[in-house]
């Protein structure tokens, strides 16, 4: 999770080039003039108008844009650092068709600038349960900006099939992580051939579903390592490895240094 106020965004990116985005991104324009161009569509940019960016999206900021607000940027492990019980909001499957931007009617000012005001606030603090606090805020937020795109109504579309499937692919993985680390079983929980699923999935979130399955399991090897006294190699009987090189080359694999070393570098 990075948080930081428009000028220092803008400051940090190469105003002549098309930039690829890495994150969810949320730009919450204050005061702008200029535009923003999203996968080869422009849009103005205007006094509170907030933009959201998804994964591998490709944009542009107008070279003359003038701006302040603020810009939230977070991965789909940290927007699931926590789950709840309600299938809208525990997955990040729910993001995957947020619309690009809402403007602010005045009404609704005060509720969004609050809520950046609380996550920054936290963000800042950086001190114990920072983390959760920050993902709670920003699951709130978002269930914001998705009601104000709705014009007020607090109830969301049905999801469609395609979408349905990969929000229970998801829940599948939540509950089975531990025994299944493949698309296999879920494929065949689901009564799907893995291909397909797995054609659904990068349609959907960008990523195969083995990817999502792994991230899964690196997310929870993360909260081990970082908020429990557990060794490695319990660690790794936990997440149903069958022995701790094993375990240990699979995180490896994803962090780019071993379960021992994230841990003593205490990775936030």
């Amino acid at each position: 999770m990075l948080m930081m106020t428009i000028p220092e965004f803008l400051a940090g990116i190469d105003p002549e080039q098309h930039s690829t985005n890495r994150f969810y991104t949320v730009l919450y324009f204050k005061k702008a003039s200029g535009s923003i161009t999203i996968d080869n569509r422009a849009h103005q940019l205007r006094e509170d108008r907030i933009f959201f960016l998804n994964y591998n999206q490709v944009y542009h900021l107008d070279p003359e844009t003038s701006a302040s607000g603020f810009v939230m940027m977070f991965t789909k492990s940290f927007y699931n650092h926590l789950y709840t019980g309600n299938r809208l909001i525990k997955s990040e499957t729910v993001l995957s068709d947020v619309p690009v931007f809402i403007d602010l009617k005045a009404g609704s000012k005060k509720e969004h600038a609050g809520a950046f005001e609380e996550i920054l606030k936290e963000y800042r603090k950086n001190v114990l349960f920072s983390a959760e606090i920050i993902c709670l805020h920003l699951k709130i937020y978002m269930l914001k900006y998705l009601r104000t795109a709705s014009s007020g109504h607090a109830a969301p579309l049905l999801p469609d099939h395609k979408k349905e499937t990969v929000q229970n692919f998801s829940e599948l993985v939540n509950r089975h992580y531990k025994e299944h680390k493949t698309t296999a079983p879920y494929a065949e929980k689901l009564n799907l051939t893995a291909n397909y699923l797995n054609s659904l999935v990068k349609t959907q979130l960008g990523i195969s579903a083995g990817t999502l399955i792994k991230n899964r399991i690196i997310l929870e090897a993360e909260r081990l390592l970082l908020h429990t006294t557990l060794s490695v190699t319990e660690i790794s009987y936990e997440l149903g490895f069958t022995d701790n090189s094993h375990f240990g080359k699979y995180f490896k694999s994803v962090k780019g240094i071993s379960p021992k070393s994230y841990r003593d570098h205490k990775h936030f």
